[in-house]
């Protein structure tokens, strides 16, 4: 028999529903029911068929604010697994329990110890200063649209606007504490279709193939150094996402070539830098382009300060580590929080086995998480 805490008996719940994006399943139902229990006042503001969910605690500044997502991303081919994805399988190992399961890494088991975490902090601090809270989401690994994004419109509308938040995502590399995420760089998509001329293979002095001049706008857009990285930051990347080529037969010359590419990018380029650099290039190879830019996130990082100080305080109190601080990584919602002056910072376990086959996380290191965030919510408040 396992004996399971709190917030380990929460994350096997939320595992146990297949909350794909962007459906929920009831998973925010069982953090609202925990939240309630402990005087939180909690709401709905649900959007294009994406539910999210806010709670509050308390009022006035300061403000943290807790921020994840309940939606995961799918199992793939579940015969690849070893247990079920959605089973909450536990393994005993000789000094912890191993929880398997899609989105225990990412981040239901990080969903469960805010949770958990901020019952206690409440529990122990019925009159805390100031404002507590978590936002959950359904679509975090969607597009995103109707959930924190919806949601950061009200909370600018109702002037609650977070002094700090913690973003719950895995963030640790080797070991469990050693790593905290204080920014994040700014990711721009280009929708890219290179125009040629279409005809027969046989007559190439008819034709201009679409396919040979977007071959040379990759090449020329993969060996630029877009920059060398910051202080804070590594240097940005380019890399071609998707290619879209050709009618399909193989004696027809594309007339027109689509290529999606994206950048993660520092703190030293923009979007206005990026799209000049582009156009340079396309201009020296003389091609025919259309372009068109999305800007999915611009780059923030928390430089130092209060909750900067708490969180590495209390993550060397509870495991021992003295951990990095790191920009590197894909997105998250955290971008969305960011622009509203808020300092923001992301911790949480392991991301050794996000998205993958057999995710799985520790069950001592959900426990050492909710302690964490127990002890940084005291520091704070």
């Amino acid at each position: 028999m396992i004996n399971l805490t709190k917030t380990q008996k929460l994350a096997r719940a939320l595992i146990q529903r297949a909350s794909v994006t962007p459906e929920d399943n009831g998973c925010q139902d069982l953090i609202e029911e925990q939240l309630k229990e402990a005087s939180f006042n909690t709401l709905r503001l649900n959007s294009n068929g994406v539910t999210n969910l806010l709670a509050l605690h308390g009022s006035g500044s300061p403000f943290l604010l807790f921020l994840g997502h309940t939606d995961v991303v799918p199992a793939g081919n579940t015969a690849e697994w070893t247990y079920d994805p959605f089973d909450g399988f536990l393994e005993e190992k000789s000094d912890d329990v191993i929880l398997y399961g899609r989105g225990t890494q990412d981040m239901k088991g990080s969903d469960a110890a805010m949770c958990i975490a901020l019952c206690q902090f409440v529990l122990n601090n019925p009159d805390h200063k100031g404002t507590v809270g978590l936002l959950l989401t359904s679509n975090e690994e969607g597009d995103a649209v109707g959930g924190t994004p919806f949601v950061v419109e009200y909370l600018k509308e109702h002037n609650l606007i977070p002094t700090f938040c913690i973003v719950g995502e895995p963030s640790c590399s080797n070991e469990f504490g050693d790593t905290i995420k204080n920014g994040r760089r700014g990711s721009i998509t280009a929708h890219i279709t290179v125009k040629g001329v279409q005809g027969h293979v046989a007559y190439p002095d008819r034709c201009d193939n679409a396919a040979h001049h977007a071959g040379a706008l990759i090449k020329a857009l993969s060996e630029t150094q877009w920059d060398e990285g910051s202080q804070f930051f590594p240097k940005s990347s380019f890399q071609v996402t998707n290619i879209s080529c050709g009618t399909g037969a193989e004696n027809v010359v594309p007339g027109s070539c689509y290529i999606m590419c994206n950048w993660r990018y520092s703190d030293l380029l923009n979007k206005d830098l990026i799209e000049s650099k582009v156009t340079s290039i396309v201009k020296e190879l003389k091609l025919d382009c259309d372009i068109r830019y999305v800007v999915n996130g611009l780059p923030f990082v928390t430089k130092g300060g209060e909750l900067l100080d708490a969180l590495k305080s209390a993550v060397v109190e509870h495991t021992g580590h003295n951990p990095l601080l790191s920009t590197a990584g894909g997105t998250s919602d955290g971008r969305f929080i960011a622009p509203l002056g808020t300092k923001v910072v992301e911790f949480g376990p392991l991301s050794t086995h996000i998205h993958k086959v057999n995710e799985a996380v520790s069950l001592n290191s959900l426990e050492k998480l909710k302690d964490i965030f127990v002890s940084t919510l005291e520091k704070l408040f």
